[in-house]
């Protein structure tokens, strides 16, 4: 409680401000625990576990990579490396499987 209160004095809040900033932050958690407890939270949670599911297996991710340098038929030199980026990763989407 003491380093709360040093805390509280280097700021030089009012009483008003310190009673505000705490029930605004009751609020908050009061809020975020309802939000925890909400089918969005549920839906939200999905979403991001979905996001870090690999789509695709190492088996297929190194055959689009060899596929896609295989059919390139220009270097990085000749095209600039951007247009090379863009025409390997054309290939590479392509070559992934549906």
């Amino acid at each position: 409680m003491g380093k709360t209160k040093e805390m509280l004095n280097d700021f030089q809040l009012s009483q008003e401000e310190i009673d505000n900033e705490l029930y605004v932050r009751g609020d908050e958690d009061f809020q975020y625990e309802q939000w925890k407890n909400s089918p969005e939270y549920v839906d939200f949670v999905n979403s991001q576990i979905a996001l870090a599911t690999p789509k695709y297996s190492q088996v297929d991710v190194d055959n689009a990579v060899s596929i896609a340098f295989k059919s390139l038929v220009v270097t990085s030199e000749e095209v600039g490396i951007d247009v090379y980026e863009k025409l390997f990763r054309q290939h590479l989407y392509e070559n992934l499987p549906k």
